[in-house]
């Protein structure tokens, strides 16, 4: 009884602020390939992404992230990623760093034994994205995730994935 109020309030309030008016607004998108290293062997990752500026004032921003990785292979994994980000941006640039929290189910091998694993983690993310073509530009991410706790599996209980790709600026309206 109590998670169903509990998500039925969540709900209304994501529709109150879905409505709330914002100065500014820009949603971007694309898909990202690059490389994530989880326990000892590093992996393939295809991330696509979605990015929504919340507030902007003058040349500084608040952004939210979303980046959703597959990792391809015989056991697929995922690792679902967001990050709420503090960036400076001009016309063609947009650079952003701030904290995030991670979902993950994922094949991992360590220094002696393989299995699958799974769990949320704390960490950073930072990413540039730079406008060549009017909407269409190139995304870099990166962050580092602290997985936790001691493990055979995840050695050093750090999780860390590189990125990039196309990325597309769409909706929304920029103000100068």
């Amino acid at each position: 009884m109590q998670t169903t109020t509990l998500v039925r309030w969540g709900c209304a309030s994501a529709l109150v602020v879905a409505q709330a008016p914002a100065a500014a607004s820009e949603f971007s998108g694309g898909v990202s390939v690059g490389g994530i290293q989880i326990g000892t062997e590093p992996k393939l990752a295809v991330s696509p992404f979605v990015g929504v500026l919340w507030r902007r004032e003058k040349d500084f921003r608040i952004d939210v992230h979303n980046i959703f990785s597959i990792v391809p292979g015989s056991r697929v994994g995922f690792y679902d990623r967001t990050a709420v980000t503090l960036g400076y941006v001009t016309e063609t640039r947009n650079v952003s760093i701030g904290p995030s929290l991670s979902v993950y189910v994922m094949p991992v091998c360590g220094a002696a034994i393989c299995d699958r694993v799974m769990g949320i983690a704390p960490g950073g993310h930072a990413r540039s994205d730079w406008y060549f073509a009017g909407r269409l530009g190139a995304s870099v991410s990166a962050n580092v995730d602290w997985a936790g706790g001691s493990s055979l599996i995840l050695p050093g209980s750090l999780v860390v994935m590189v990125t990039a790709g196309p990325i597309w600026r769409f909706g929304g309206a920029r103000s100068e």
